[in-house]
């Protein structure tokens, strides 16, 4: 299941924990149980793991999906952003369009999500290329 899906927030913690109780709650109501949750925010996966929240705004998203791991028994876990290409790819693909995503089919993905997949299926590292338009020369 791949999702993409455009919401109103006010930093990217609250994008991240609204995205992982839509997932988590996705799995539960589809009858996923044991499931790894990979969140590229180091602070909210620490939320989770503690079962804590000191973050008013955050605490009822980090209390809805800490009740449905109780039920369920998934584990969190924080990955870097660049292991974790395509949420990165589907969350950017929703903040620049209005179009939600969510498909459960390998081809129903754009095509550069596909290859994102692929490579975390594969569990082949990806890197993410940043060029400094300072550093070309022309002559």
């Amino acid at each position: 299941m791949a999702f993409s899906i455009s919401v109103n927030c006010n930093n990217s913690n609250m994008a991240e924990s609204l995205a992982a109780e839509f997932g988590v709650k996705w799995c539960y109501h589809h009858g996923y149980t044991d499931f790894i949750l990979e969140i590229d925010s180091i602070i909210i996966a620490k939320m989770l793991n503690n079962n804590s929240c000191t973050n008013l705004k955050l605490k009822q998203v980090i209390d809805t999906i800490n009740i449905i791991k109780n039920i369920v028994g998934f584990q969190v876990s924080h990955c870097f952003r660049e292991g974790n290409q395509l949420a990165d790819y589907l969350a950017k693909m929703a903040s620049f369009s209005a179009q939600s995503l969510l498909t459960q089919a390998f081809a129903q993905l754009p095509r550069q999500a596909k290859g994102f997949f692929l490579l975390d299926k594969w569990k082949l590292p990806s890197f993410r290329c940043k060029y400094d338009k300072a550093n070309f020369f022309v002559s």
